[in-house]
């Protein structure tokens, strides 16, 4: 099966996969003979997903076939964590003070207000809205003033993350032989090489996706003055003198 081009956010060069893509692959894993085995040994113990299909490539309101269909379809890139500090944002604290004198202009009658704009002409305020100016001053003054954090996530192993949890989670076991053979049915579906996941790169999958979100609550904390240590990393520990 050929795969076809996939949809790419211009602003953070993310491919996503198109609706009929993912239709295309959970058609195939239902066809998938070991595949179809599998969710009836999942839905025997309370995990039924075999009457599901893809209605949301962009994730916001997805179903789990979604999530199986898409893990060939997106990239396997590492997640990565960007932390945001007060004092790096100082400097646009200028824009706080402009927006609330504007704010105030907007509400004195006596004050003359025009927007010279080739776009929308809705933003100043009218009798039945609030000032916009005012309540985006006080946003952006809160987003300036807090320490906050963006995680991008590795979007292939998350996905393979919440399913081993949801699993597990409805049936009491993860069921790692059934989740492995859906991915690599998913796989052939989309013409991708099978992972072939063991239940031990499973488990080490979820635990790191967990791991890793922890961690940076924690630097976040630390960061924010609500936590005396950022938390120590395990990693490669035996190694060090």
């Amino acid at each position: 099966m050929r795969k076809q081009p996939r949809q790419r956010d211009p602003e953070k060069g993310v491919r996503w996969p198109t609706l009929d893509q993912l239709n295309s692959v959970w058609n195939g894993v239902l066809r998938d003979k070991t595949a179809r085995v599998a969710l009836e040994r999942l839905k025997r113990d309370g995990f039924n997903i075999g009457d599901l299909s893809p209605k949301d490539p962009t994730f916001h309101s997805s179903s789990w076939a979604d999530s199986i269909a898409a893990i060939p379809l997106l990239e396997n890139r590492p997640s990565r964590t960007i932390f945001h500090h007060p004092v790096s944002l100082r400097k646009h604290l200028p824009l706080v003070r402009a927006l609330r004198n504007f704010a105030r202009q907007c509400d004195d009658p006596f004050c003359e207000k025009a927007l010279i704009s080739t776009g929308d002409m809705t933003i100043l305020p009218d009798e039945n809205s609030p000032n916009p100016a005012e309540s985006a001053a006080s946003f952006i003054e809160k987003f300036l003033s807090c320490h906050w954090y963006i995680r991008e996530r590795n979007r292939r192993n998350a996905l393979i993350a919440e399913l081993r949890w949801a699993i597990r989670s409805r049936t009491g076991k993860p069921h790692d032989r059934e989740l492995s053979t859906l991915i690599d049915a998913a796989c052939r579906a989309a013409g991708c090489e099978e992972l072939c996941l063991d239940n031990t790169t499973l488990e080490r999958i979820e635990k790191r996706e967990k791991d890793t979100r922890v961690k940076s609550v924690r630097r976040l904390k630390f960061h924010a003055g609500l936590s005396p240590t950022p938390g120590k990393s395990t990693r490669n520990r035996n190694k060090r003198p």
